[in-house]
């Protein structure tokens, strides 16, 4: 009989360990992952019988897959779509907090005596906020559907692709032995190009493939391919020289964007929660307890620091974008602990012999404590904010208020603008691809002409004249981006054009002088420019529309839905649907009779009776038996009124855009409702809806009187009724 292999024996027993401790875990509601680290540590070297795992090698080779798997998965949470979704609030707000804990971090390292290294990777690990545990905290509390909470989310994302930038930035940077110098540069531009590359490809090509597999892919199927991509670029990272857990989340973020996304994460669990299992377990037995127990003071230490940090620097960014005090408050209390990518970056430096051992057993021990106090965190930032904003001065929070509208407004205009932000975007995708193929052809191109080339002049500008012709359709597209401004006359646009011109010359002339070091660029332009404009102008003018048209058509772009909530969430307030129809405290009264105004500050904008729809009902207007009601206010208000009268609340809240248009728009002095009231303007350009909010010099009222006459300047958002289906 053939012997069992020592692997299986120790799955075992790690497996077998952590069910119990997870088990013990989840009865005392504690987060999973601790229970993960305290089996490792259980079944770890550290402490008897000292001999339960024997094959250590492949417990880290299932370990690094636990990090891949972890990864991806993360990837799949993460998406462009979702990051344009998150808006400017969660980046400003992420970008911020990353920023001032990374330097809080290496400040705190510094005054402990550690070494610089220590210093920079303590940094990098307090900075980033775990999505899992953070996420499982929410749903535990019922609280994903509140307005902070779509914020965390937010930060999250950007949290994640920081995370990943930090990772590539370390290893350059331990590579380099240098925070700034010209290799740093030059390699933090090829990480760009690359990374670049992978995304555009891959956009152009995953979707187009998962949906050729939505009619004949099977659960099976669509698991195997997912798996097969996502080893494939990690694959591709390490022939690159990056890290595998790059090459996952980037894979990760590409199939977020494709139609199979929903089934993608279902199938991918099962296998991520036993390989992450495997990983946290991994990470537990390299925990020596006596270390922690040596350190503890600094652990104590680091942990308050950590907690502090995050909930001073996340709500000062949210303060920053816009947010309200109360938001920003429990944001920044929501975000105040650490997880499984500081255990990633604390790996990272001990795998590349630059830290000391003790920083890593430290990482996971603060990460334990600001992990067990991050439900308790959640629960607290209500009664904080409430008290913040009774104890706050009237004037301070009257700026706050006007700061916020303020922000809102530049936001709006902003968005009007928007075109002068994808006209950018396209010259930078176009550079980008254009820079691929540079890179290709010096990798590739160039050897094989230097086989039958001898003079190396002439080598450099062949190889560049054929990338040049290469990267044409590219080339094309930054040369006529400006196209996109249909409605502008030549004039208007010639600075545009002209700076897209520079620009693209600029990005040529850098890429050929720095893969093929000629300055033969100049003349090779003015040939490539007659061959674009004369021989090749009409098939490129065909053939670049149509590259675009498909790799846009990957893209997600937020619905309409999600639009319509973002624009609410921006004014603070909320849109659901509440059942009353099995409480008698509501029929047969009027809405004057009832007050939820009031009582609540909440308002009825709408009536659903049957398939009727009843838009801005009178105080008038009688409640029966199976209505249903939309109401609109904040989450306080919302919930006040949810818990006392005892009513169900949708949670699934963007349906009810399918039912409503939200038009938001600012007045100006030509504007044929200026002057007007309310009512006088809506039946002028009669429309079925109501104003929900008026902003007026710096104030906002919600649901405003219909007598108020609206004048120059006046920002109104408007939700209009739609027929119901």
């Amino acid at each position: 009989m053939q012997p069992l292999a020592p692997l299986i024996k120790d799955l075992a027993v790690i497996l077998g360990v952590a069910s119990l401790v997870t088990l013990l875990f989840q009865k005392i509601r504690q987060p999973v992952v601790l229970g993960y680290l305290l089996s490792g540590i259980i079944v770890g070297p550290h402490l008897p019988p000292y001999d339960l795992v024997t094959d250590v090698p492949s417990l880290h080779t299932l370990s690094e897959l636990g990090v891949i798997f972890l990864m991806f998965s993360l990837g799949l949470d993460f998406s462009f779509h979702k990051l344009k979704r998150v808006g400017s609030p969660a980046i400003i707000t992420g970008l911020l907090e990353v920023l001032l804990v990374l330097v809080i971090g290496i400040g705190l390292g510094k005054l402990l005596g550690w070494p610089i290294y220590d210093c920079i990777f303590l940094g990098a690990a307090l900075s980033i906020s775990s999505t899992t545990i953070i996420i499982k905290a929410m749903e535990e509390l019922g609280l994903k559907s509140k307005h902070f909470a779509e914020l965390v989310f937010g930060v999250l994302i950007v949290e994640d692709l920081l995370a990943i930038l930090l990772l590539a930035g370390l290893s350059i940077v331990v590579g380099t032995h240098a925070v700034l110098s010209a290799t740093l540069v030059d390699s933090a531009i090829k990480l760009f190009i690359v990374v670049g590359s992978w995304f555009l490809v891959g956009y152009f090509l995953i979707p187009s493939l998962i949906r050729k597999l939505v009619d004949v892919a099977n659960q099976e199927t669509l698991t195997i391919v997912s798996v097969a991509l996502c080893l494939l670029l990690v694959c591709i990272a390490a022939y690159f020289g990056y890290s595998s857990a790059l090459g996952a989340f980037i894979m990760g973020s590409i199939l977020a964007e494709t139609d199979l996304i929903q089934f993608i994460e279902q199938y991918m669990r099962p296998i991520r929660d036993i390989f992450a299992a495997v990983f946290f377990i991994s990470v537990g037995m390299l925990i020596d307890p006596a270390v922690i127990i040596d350190q503890l003071g600094v652990v104590l230490l680091i942990s308050a620091v950590t907690i502090l940090a995050k909930v001073l620097t996340t709500a000062s960014g949210a303060l920053t974008a816009g947010q309200s005090l109360t938001t920003s408050v429990r944001a920044g209390f929501s975000m105040a602990q650490i997880g499984e990518f500081s255990f990633i970056i604390a790996g990272l430096g001990l795998s590349l012999n630059v830290t000391r051992p003790t920083l890593f057993p430290i990482i996971i021990a603060v990460s334990a404590v600001t992990t067990f106090t991050t439900p308790y965190l959640i629960q607290a930032s209500a009664a904080v904010s409430q008290q913040l904003e009774k104890k706050l001065p009237a004037s301070f929070k009257s700026f706050l208020s006007h700061y916020a509208i303020l922000i809102h407004r530049y936001l709006m205009l902003k968005k009007k603008r928007a075109i002068y932000s994808q006209y950018i975007a396209k010259l930078l995708i176009n550079a980008v691809m254009v820079a691929i193929i540079f890179t290709l052809s010096e990798k590739w191109l160039f050897p094989r002409i230097n086989e039958w080339v001898t003079t190396t002049y002439w080598v450099n500008t062949l190889s560049c004249l054929i990338a040049l012709l290469l990267a044409s359709p590219f080339i094309w597209g930054m040369i006529f981006a400006y196209k996109m401004f249909p409605h502008r006359s030549h004039a208007a646009i010639k600075p545009i054009i002209a700076i897209g011109w520079i620009f693209t010359f600029t990005v040529i002339t850098t890429l050929a002088v720095t893969y093929f070091h000629t300055w033969s660029i100049t003349f090779l332009l003015a040939l490539i420019s007659f061959l674009l404009f004369s021989i090749l102008h009409k098939p490129l003018q065909k053939f670049y529309p149509w590259l675009e048209k498909r790799f846009l058509a990957n893209i997600k772009t937020p619905s309409h839905q999600e639009t319509s909530k973002d624009e609410l969430v921006a004014w603070g307030i909320n849109l659901r649907g509440t059942d009353i129809s099995s409480n008698y405290y509501f029929i047969n009264k009027t809405l004057e009779e009832l007050a939820l105004n009031q009582q609540f500050g909440i308002h009825v904008i709408a009536l659903y009776r049957g398939s009727k729809v009843i838009l801005a009902p009178k105080h008038q207007e009688k409640i029966r038996l199976y209505d249903k009601l939309f109401i609109l206010g904040n989450d306080e208000q919302i919930d006040a009124f949810s818990q006392l009268l005892q009513t169900g609340i949708y949670q699934e809240e963007l349906e009810l855009f399918n039912h409503f248009e939200l038009k938001t728009f600012l007045l100006d002095r030509t504007h044929p409702f200026v002057g007007l009231t309310i009512e006088e303007a809506m039946e002028k350009s009669q429309l079925t809806g109501i104003i929900l909010g008026l902003e007026r010099k710096g104030v906002r009222t919600i649901n405003p009187n219909k007598e108020t006459i609206l004048n120059k300047d006046d920002l109104l958002i408007l939700l209009l009724s739609k027929p119901f289906t």
